[in-house]
Order: C-alpha cells, then structure tokens, then sequence
C-alpha cells in the first residue's frame, strides 16, 4: 500500500466510525486507487442515500471488499475530527487529479493528431479537471426556498421576469428575453436582418454593463463596430459608407464612440471552429463571468477535429455544445441559423421551424426559436414596408406568437411600433420540459 492508499484508508476507516463525514468530503469514487476503495466508498455512499448507516457489516454485506479490508482501516484510523480527515481527502483528491491529468497529457503525447486538435484535448483534458470537484447537492428544500424567492422579488418587482433584451420591448415581453443558459436560435432567410437584430441585442447588453462575447463567422470586426455606430446613432449605413454625399453633422457618433469605447463587448473575427468558439468563451468567462454569447452564424461553424460525413449530424453536434457552453457558464447563447430554400417555394413565405438549414438537433436543443420575416423581401408592394415580423416558434418558458416591429435596417435597427398588438398561440409542449 503506497502513501496515497493509505490515506484513503484512513478516510474510509474514519467514515465506517463516523459515516456524517461522508456527505462533507470530496471525493469521488475514481479518485481512490486501493484495492476494493472506491468500491467501499460507492456502497457507503449507496447506503447513506438509503438511509442506512455505513459500518462494518453493513459495508461488508454490500460490496465484495472482505472484511479484513474494512476493520484493518478502522483499525488503522485514530481520530474521526472532521478537519483533519478533510486534509486527509484532500490529499487523496489532488493526488488523483495529479495522476489524471498526467495520464491525459502522456496520452495525448502519444496521439497522431494536427497540433491545433491537440492543443484543443489538451484545454478540455485541464478544464475537466479543473471542475472535477463535487459541489454540495441542494436538497428538494433549498431549491424550493430559492425558486420561491425568486417568485417573490418577480411579485415585489424587485427582479424583471425579462432577461437580457432584444432591443425590442413587446418582443421581450412575449420571449422573456434571453435568459441564462438558454440556447436562442434566431433563424431567417438572407437579408431578413438577423445579424442586425443580434448585434443590436448584444451592443443593447454590453452598453448597460454586461459582459458580451460576440462571435462572427461573416464580418470583420470593422464592420461590426460601423454597424453598431449607425445603430446607437440612428445614423444611416449610406452616408456613413459615402460621407461626401451627405452634409449631415459626424458630431452625432460621438456619443455612440463614448459608448462602445467603454463596452465591455468582445468581437472576435477569427475564430471559425466550435472548439476554437468554446475555448475562447471560457477564456473570456474565466476572467470575469460573461452574460452573453452570440455566435453569427451556425452553418459557417466548422471543426479542428474529423468532420462527420452527415452534415446536418456534424451541425446538430455545434449546436449541442453551444447548448452546452450556455449550461456551463450560465449565460444565454444566441445563435444565429439559415433557412433552406423550401421557404420560397411557398405562397406564405413565413419561416416554419421545418425550414431550419442542416438543422440536425438544434429544435430540440434550442430554449427558444425566433424567426424574423419581411413581406417588403417578397412583395415590391406590400403596405407593410419598414416592418418585420419577429415570430417565436418555440418558447420552453411559456406562449408563442408573433410581435411586428419597425425594421430600420438603414441604420441595422429593430424597435416597436407604434401599435402595440400581438397575435398569441398556447404552448405545443410543456414549457417547463
């Protein structure tokens, strides 16, 4: 038995004595090393769940570790002080990750692999180990006591029931806004203006103090900058483009500059892959929490590992990590996606989640479905020119529907109309699944 082994025993001796100790120490079952350890440890934690006391027989009857094994610990350990076996755990704790994490690299020393899919294992192989300790598990009670808190201060009006904005209030209202650790598709056929509406969302948060992270696959980070100028200026895209043929007064931008200087809004241009995208959103998150990941746009995304032959299976897997990546920092994930052609084959050109592009899985893992239609596109003479209609097909948390808006894509900008109104449909799922 090697010094770590030891120590494991000493833990498991003190938890047979002591089996309070159990639910405070942390340790996981891969972390012990000795013979028949982690099995011991997995059936006294089976037991606690049952509700039984971990001791001797019990311990015994329920795993195949001989007896000698269980009283030779006990034996061996002499104190059962809560602080001193926690030192205990924490050795056999870091030992483990030590041995894991020299394992992974070893592992990866020997792999066959292009250098950047390399250096991506090696980012997973150290974050997973990074977050491999156990945070207390909240009981039934304390999730209760904070749900209904939170119930509370929304009934108080302490706390808005809207997230993160669109930039567009009756939209918000339906949607609730984009929410931590939602997966937000926003979905539209070319020129329907989704990039603008997802930069408005982003420059809306990062002006009121939130931490944006804003991925483009489509733009340099030039134009995103003099689109998100014309926007908070309400300055039109033309002559901002051709200066000479304006005498509009520049002074106007000045506040959009002192604004956005001051944004703590990261634009990234250059990276293209789902493992260069979730690598660099935890940079940013690591540093300080992010509240706010845009990615324009889904189908653009690419990979630094094996592209699966099926692409509508290879586009359904970014959109699983980005749900994931959302669960992870606990921020909303707004997602941008293309529609296939069928749409134009219709006589009512508005989007169905059908119309999704090489949608894969991303109905099912996306929160929220928005998708942006403009009869202006398709009709040269449609009354309803200026307008866009902002229509959420699918709502985890509550109604679907669609919200018209004013469309001033001159300057890249959504916003309400003057008529407030809107056409509601109930729920098709339960929003709470």
């Amino acid at each position: 038995m090697n010094e770590t082994q030891h120590y494991e025993a000493l833990v498991i001796g003190a938890c047979l004595q002591a089996p309070e100790l159990i639910a405070y120490l942390p340790l996981q079952p891969a972390d012990l090393s000795g013979e028949y350890h982690a099995e011991i440890w997995v059936t006294m934690q089976r037991l606690i769940a049952r509700g039984t006391a971990p001791d001797l027989v019990t311990v015994s009857d329920g795993c195949s570790a001989p007896v000698s094994v269980l009283a030779d610990a006990m034996r061996e350990c002499y104190s059962t002080n809560s602080e001193l076996v926690g030192n205990w755990a924490g050795i056999v704790k870091q030992r483990a990750r030590k041995d894991r994490l020299v394992a992974g690299l070893q592992s990866l020393a020997m792999a066959d692999d292009e250098p950047d899919v390399m250096l991506h294992q090696a980012r997973e192989l150290i974050l997973g180990i990074e977050s491999d300790t156990p945070s207390r598990e909240k009981s039934n009670r304390d999730i209760l006591h904070e749900r209904l808190t939170a119930l509370d201060d929304r009934i108080s009006g302490k706390v808005s029931p809207i997230g993160l904005t669109f930039g567009v209030g009756d939209f918000d209202r339906l949607s609730y806004g984009m929410k931590p650790s939602e997966l937000i598709v926003l979905a539209a056929r070319p020129a329907m203006g989704k990039s603008a509406l997802a930069l408005q969302a982003a420059r809306l948060s990062a002006e009121a103090g939130k931490r944006v992270a804003f991925f483009s696959l489509e733009m340099d980070v030039g134009e995103l900058f003099d689109r998100m100028l014309c926007q908070h200026a309400r300055f039109p895209a033309d002559h901002y483009a051709e200066p000479a043929k304006t005498d509009r007064d520049f002074s106007e931008l000045s506040d959009a500059v002192s604004s956005l200087q001051d944004a703590d809004l990261h634009c990234i241009d250059n990276v293209f892959d789902i493992e260069g995208i979730t690598a660099k959103s935890r940079a940013i998150h690591n540093k300080a929490p992010v509240d706010l990941v845009v990615v324009d746009y889904l189908q653009l995304i690419g990979t630094k590992g094996r592209a699966n032959p099926n692409r509508a299976v290879e586009v359904g897997e970014y959109s699983r990590a980005l749900k994931m990546l959302a669960m992870q920092l606990g921020c909303p994930v707004l997602l941008l996606s293309q529609l296939n052609r069928d749409v134009e084959k219709r006589p009512d050109k508005r989007p169905l989640m059908a119309d999704l592009r090489e949608s894969g899985s991303v109905e099912q893992d996306a929160n929220k479905i928005v998708m942006i239609y403009r009869d202006e596109i398709y009709n040269d003479d449609t009354q309803d020119k200026g307008i866009a209609e902002l229509i959420l097909r699918k709502h985890r948390g509550g109604m679907t529907g669609m919200v018209p808006s004013s469309a001033n894509l001159r300057w890249f900008s959504f916003g309400d109309l003057a008529r407030d109104w809107q056409r509601l449909e109930a729920p098709r799922h339960d929003p709470f699944a």
